[in-house]
């Protein structure tokens, strides 16, 4: 008896602290355009600074789309005293997803667009947040 009990205890031990070690999505956004549902997943909210977002893409099936360019762009419009700014980033392929340093330079108001462009056709995703 002594001996489950043990076992039973070093059970739930070992269970918490695989719990509690594994990495978990921080931020998660799910758009959807025409013909593609696009998920930007990252290991922390945004934040000033780079942030690495990873990008997949998927068709209305459901199938992993990998053979898209992909270009991203940052909005911040303008506010008193400052012009409006677009920056846009680089995207590179990483086996079934995408990946690219999103450089969120201040606080405020950021607009996002996605660009999926495939047999010379252009969808976008859009989403926004504040910092």
């Amino acid at each position: 008896m002594r001996n489950a009990v043990l076992k039973g205890f070093i059970f739930v031990i070992l269970s918490f602290l695989l719990f509690a070690c594994a990495k978990k999505e921080a931020y998660k956004k799910e758009l959807e355009t025409q013909s593609y549902k696009v998920v930007i997943i990252s290991e922390k909210p945004p934040f000033v600074g780079i942030n690495r977002w990873k990008i997949y893409v998927y068709d209305k099936n459901g199938n992993p789309v990998t053979d898209a360019k992909l270009k991203i762009n940052g909005y911040m419009p303008p506010m008193p005293g400052m012009p409006e700014m677009s920056f846009d980033y680089p995207v590179e392929k990483v086996k079934d997803h995408y990946e690219s340093d999103i450089n969120l330079n201040m606080g405020g108001t950021w607009q996002i667009i996605v660009f999926i462009e495939k047999d010379g056709k252009v969808e976008k995703a859009k989403f926004g947040f504040n910092l």
